[in-house]
């Protein structure tokens, strides 16, 4: 018994060592892809750069100011799921509202960046994202329209309730031809796939 008992002590401390030294060669493996993924991003600094700018500029479209960053960085801390943080920041951002603006400054970039949309579908869709104030929500549309003029080679659907702009539209805020752009309309008679949706 006193030697069944030394020998599971053995093999506890035998597998702890073990744990230990594949911990501590994991964590050194780690390290060492986090300064590849550190030179990667350092290598393509003028694309970083260069996209940021692109966010700038719909930023001060939109929010009529450039206050806001955009940075990638790398994350080395043991409780953090992601190797990599991509942090977005706009003006008075943190409310739901702003938050969903964020969302559509991001999306256009990487949709007209002149680097990411190598790459890019250019095919975009937002679903009832313009839970916004009315004055960003014709900012949005404005930038929007103002992009089709540039470019012909992208698709952009979104849904949006037509009561939410009617008002816009009489006094020309809009500067596209909302009737012209419409694709679908669903109404309650009239309901989406013939189907009752509800949020939850």
């Amino acid at each position: 018994m006193r030697y069944r008992k030394k020998y599971i002590k053995f093999v506890i401390t035998h597998l702890k060592k073990k744990n230990e030294k594949k911990k501590r060669m994991l964590n050194l493996q780690k390290t060492q892809q986090l300064m590849e993924i550190d030179d990667e991003i350092e290598q393509n600094k003028k694309i970083i750069d260069d996209f940021t700018d692109t966010i700038l500029q719909i930023h001060e479209f939109i929010m009529g100011n450039r206050e806001c960053s955009f940075s990638i960085q790398t994350i080395d801390k043991a409780q953090s799921k992601t190797p990599v943080e991509l942090v977005l920041r706009i003006y008075d951002d943190g409310s739901r509202s702003v938050d969903r603006t964020k969302v559509f400054i991001y999306d256009m970039a990487l949709l007209f960046n002149q680097y990411t949309r190598d790459r890019h579908p250019l095919f975009l869709v937002h679903d009832n994202i313009f839970d916004v104030d009315q004055d960003t929500l014709v900012r949005c549309l404005n930038y929007i329209y103002s992009q089709e003029e540039q470019y012909q080679d992208f698709q952009y659907i979104l849904t949006l309730n037509r009561d939410k702009i009617e008002n816009e539209e009489q006094r020309k805020l809009i500067q596209m031809d909302i009737d012209e752009h419409q694709v679908a309309v669903f109404t309650k008679e009239k309901k989406f796939l013939g189907r009752n949706y509800q949020e939850k």
